[in-house]
């Protein structure tokens, strides 16, 4: 009271906040309660944003590598070979990077799942069941079975909880895959057989093969063609649909190209050698057995991987928002399923790498020490003929424009809640008006007996700077509540049919992450508000002429 005495503006502000002496005014409540639901709202809501974005996150990265290490040409990936890139040493090297939790090796693709109602495409992921490491994050999403792959020789998945419902499947029941791979084989094989053999069908290549050496001239004992007829078939060569080729017509045309390339531009002659070679190549595309070649080309399916029975020993939910995988296969199964290994070689995709919690937003020191273990690779040649390079793809980058879309949800969403607490300002700016009109007797007194403008002004400056402190502590501590109550209340609007965040689909309970910046920020973003919402009204009265006020009824 001392303390009020001494500064007039105060006491006359807490008077005015109460004037009938009550505990509370009703007027002064109601702008309590408007600034205290405004922040509220806005901690709740960015609480539980945040949350569910780290919950998401984590979640992701449970299925997600951290760091992928490939090989490219720079059109597609390029296997990594056991005997090329010695993909498993490097994989021990990698893991002894400090920092580093673990490695395994990327075998992904597509296949077509079926079951007894209905199919759809479906992608997989291959799991090392040795490396506990990536399976322990997996395993905290089941939501029935296990990750238990044994050996991983077994023909035996992990799906997600979406395909399950799909396809009506459950832990235990039988999967029936078949590898896209296999059909994106077979389809340009069955086009080729029902289409005629090409090099026979185009009559006058084979005219023009045979006639390249009419005219040639004998030059260092051979014979040199003239060089726009050896151009003409090179050309008639390059543009045969090679996906339409019989196996027959591809070898001897890749003999007739290689001929041809190494005498182009008419400098060096053929050797009768070479000559005879040539036209016994063509005569041989003459005498090619078109049924024979179609029983070679259907051969090769026998090196396509079949379809397979996959026993489903567990079912896992990912986030709604960033879905995972279909299945979770052994890796010895899914490398059997993209055909690698049918030539001996152990193969693999990448090399995925996995960091410790602490160094996922620190990712570049690692990054640069992987940089430094990856062995060089040769120059380009025939299959990659722009040369395999090394790529490093951190999780930032994977996730890059699902944060970005996530930051611009939580500014749009920060920007929308905010009108909430202009929306109290503005009442209590209309509140200060109506209290500054019914005071401006009052206020004119004081004038007269010498009240400065600043001085009166400070009066209903001091009511929205304690209006503002006030609503601002208690909203921050409703919105704790909310946040600490948070199951409770959603399993009771559950009850009602008003479940505002429903997660049972999600899998996961409604999270909330306690921010003290975000918490602090949103205080004293109401606290200003409120507080300029006052200062305006003062300002007016602040400078109105006492006589008149006086004189008015």
């Amino acid at each position: 009271m001392k303390f009020l005495r001494r500064n007039l503006s105060l006491m006359l502000a807490v008077r005015y906040l109460n004037p009938l002496r009550t505990l509370f005014s009703i007027i002064t409540l109601i702008c309590l309660l408007g600034v205290a639901l405004g922040v509220m709202v806005l901690i709740v809501v960015l609480g539980v944003m945040e949350g569910l974005q780290d919950e998401m996150e984590s979640r992701s990265l449970a299925f997600t590598p951290h760091f992928v290490v490939s090989l490219s040409d720079g059109i597609q990936m390029v296997a990594l070979t056991e005997n090329d890139t010695h993909w498993p040493e490097l994989q021990n090297k990698i893991a002894k990077i400090p920092g580093v939790v673990c490695v395994y090796p990327q075998v992904q693709a597509h296949v077509l799942a079926q079951s007894n109602t209905g199919r759809q495409t479906a992608a997989f992921t291959a799991i090392d069941p040795k490396n506990q490491s990536q399976i322990q994050p997996l395993a905290e999403m089941l939501r029935s079975g296990s990750f238990d792959f044994g050996e991983g020789l077994d023909q035996q998945c992990v799906i997600s909880a979406n395909l399950a419902g799909s396809l009506d499947l459950s832990v235990g029941k039988k999967l029936h895959v078949v590898p896209v791979g296999s059909l994106d084989k077979i389809t340009p094989l069955l086009s080729m057989v029902l289409s005629p053999m090409q090099t026979r069908a185009d009559e006058s290549f084979i005219t023009a093969a045979r006639g390249v050496f009419d005219g040639a001239v004998t030059a260092d004992g051979g014979v040199l063609p003239v060089a726009e007829k050896l151009e003409g078939v090179m050309e008639r060569i390059s543009q045969f649909d090679m996906a339409k080729l019989r196996p027959g017509e591809n070898e001897l045309l890749d003999v007739l190209y290689e001929l041809g390339e190494a005498h182009r531009g008419g400098k060096i002659p053929f050797t009768p050698q070479e000559q005879k070679r040539w036209l016994d190549s063509v005569q041989r595309l003459v005498d090619l057995d078109q049924d024979k070649e179609d029983g070679r080309a259907l051969k090769s399916m026998r090196d396509m991987v079949l379809p397979m029975d996959l026993e489903i020993i567990g079912i896992y939910q990912a986030p709604e928002n960033m879905p995972g995988p279909d299945l979770y296969i052994p890796l010895p199964i899914a490398q059997e399923m993209v055909g690698y290994g049918t030539s001996g070689g152990n193969e693999v995709m990448a090399l995925c790498v996995r960091v410790e919690n602490e160094r996922l937003h620190q990712l570049a020191p690692i990054e640069a020490q992987i940089r430094t273990l990856l062995p060089r690779m040769q120059g380009s040649g025939q299959a990659h003929p722009l040369g395999p390079q090394w790529e490093i793809l951190p999780w930032s980058e994977s996730f890059k424009q699902w944060h970005q879309m996530i930051a611009k949800e939580r500014v749009m969403m920060s920007f929308v809640l905010s009108s909430i607490s202009l929306i109290a300002s503005f009442c209590i700016m209309a509140v200060m008006f109506t209290v500054s009109l019914q005071r401006r007797r009052e206020i004119a007194v004081l004038q007269a007996l010498g009240a400065t403008p600043a001085r009166i002004m400070a009066i209903f400056t001091w009511q929205g700077v304690i209006i503002g402190l006030i609503g601002a502590l208690l909203g921050v501590a409703l919105a704790l509540l909310v946040l600490y109550y948070r199951l409770e209340i959603q399993a009771f609007l559950a009850s009602m049919d008003m479940d505002p965040f429903p997660m049972q689909t999600h899998g996961i309970v409604l999270p909330a992450k306690y921010t003290p910046s975000t918490i602090i920020m949103q205080a004293i973003r109401a606290f200003i508000m409120v507080t300029l919402a006052s200062a305006i009204p003062a300002f007016f009265i602040s400078r109105q002429d006492p006589a008149k006020a006086l004189r008015s009824n």
